[in-house]
């Protein structure tokens, strides 16, 4: 998750409500590919010693008139977790892809959006490999991929927005319908249901809502956003199993030129009330908060950018209380290569170091803190037919 960038202007900001500002940019097709590389090491006291990440994504954007637009993305990617007894378990394969079209209803006033999770990535993990499934769906931590498959899912929705007086003010909406997957490798304790034994999961469906405005202010422009979003019940064999708590979504960034350099500094937190384990009692589990705030720059060196960022997150979580659970500090830094007019090379790095607290038996946060130290590189291909 990163602070918004949208542009300016009502049509902007009914864009950015929905899909990438970059989207919108691009008057050819335009495709993307590269790799990424991550690895996180840990001191001792978590049971882990490491995890690592490689992702190569590729992407296509289709602008097929002025109003409609496609677009599909999707990443092969590895992933590695070395436990305290030098242990290594290793998920591989290709995640889902999403494909989406994108059409303005209404120039500058409103945008329809349709999308498709395509259920071609990696499920049925083996016991052996759920905790590094587990350790790449970190809060705190952002992995190049977070979830190999998820299941086909269809996700709707609708962007309004109109200048108010010097600001331009938008309101999206959007709902996403499941389908089931079967995330277990080992089908032996499926549950039964009417005398059936079911391995099927479908996670719950999502309304999300969400609340925006933007204005000038001198050089420089302020973005603000709300998002919020309720589950459906998620289902394990056709059986109710958990509700996931509401999500709360705060953004704001401030964006201003000092020379050739421009400028942004950003906040944003969010915060998931509890869920409930349906299967157990309505046992609830423990919310949880992550607030990140950081800076950014983007210099411009003739027909390149390099483009600076510092971020510093905290995240804590608890049944009862907040309580500490996490930091990290990230540096990092991008230069985009211009290479004629329609081809760029993007080259990343970045550095972080924080570190995570242990976990109670009841999954609470205790007061053991273990260091971490983390790095990332990446190079990214675009190229415009």
């Amino acid at each position: 998750m990163s602070a918004p960038r949208w542009a300016g202007g009502a049509a902007a900001l009914a864009a950015a409500m929905l899909l990438p500002a970059s989207l919108l940019a691009q008057g050819g097709v335009t495709a993307f590919a590269g790799a990424e590389a991550r690895g996180v090491s840990y001191q001792a006291g978590l049971g882990i010693k490491s995890v690592s990440e490689i992702a190569v994504p590729f992407a296509v954007i289709w602008p097929a008139s002025a109003r409609l637009s496609f677009d599909l993305g999707g990443r092969y990617a590895t992933a590695s977790r070395k436990g305290s007894n030098d242990s290594t378990v290793t998920i591989s394969g290709l995640t889902d892809i999403q494909v989406r079209g994108v059409y303005q209803l209404i120039p500058d006033i409103a945008v329809l959006t349709v999308s498709a999770n395509l259920p071609t990535g990696k499920t049925k993990i083996t016991n052996d490999q759920l905790l590094t499934a587990g350790a790449i769906a970190s809060d705190l931590l952002p992995y190049p991929v977070t979830n190999f498959g998820s299941g086909f899912n269809v996700t709707t929705g609708l962007a309004l927005a109109l200048p108010v007086g010097g600001w331009a003010l938008g309101v999206a909406g959007s709902y996403r319908l499941n389908g089931d997957f079967t995330p277990f490798a080992d089908t032996t304790n499926c549950p039964v249901n009417n005398g059936t034994a079911g391995c099927g999961y479908k996670a719950g469906g999502e309304l999300r809502v969400r609340v925006g405005a933007d204005r000038l202010i001198g050089q420089g422009r302020l973005s603000l956003g709300l998002t919020y979003s309720s589950f459906g019940d998620d289902e394990f064999g056709s059986s109710p199993i958990f509700q996931s708590g509401k999500r709360y979504i705060g953004q704001g960034s401030w964006t201003f030129p000092i020379g050739n350099v421009g400028l942004q500094v950003y906040a944003w937190d969010l915060y998931r009330s509890p869920g409930s384990q349906l299967i157990s009692g309505g046992v609830t589990t423990q919310k949880r908060n992550l607030l990140a705030f950081g800076a950014a720059g983007s210099v411009q060196m003739g027909r390149n950018v390099l483009r600076p960022q510092v971020e510093y997150r905290i995240f804590t979580m608890g049944e009862s209380t907040l309580a500490s659970a996490g930091r990290l500090l990230s540096l990092g830094v991008q230069y985009q290569l211009s290479v004629g007019d329609r081809f760029a090379v993007l080259p990343s790095v970045r550095f972080d170091t924080g570190s995570e607290n242990a976990l109670d038996s009841s999954g609470n946060p205790t007061s053991q803190s273990v260091n971490l130290t983390g790095w990332s590189a990446g190079l990214m291909l675009r190229a415009t037919m």
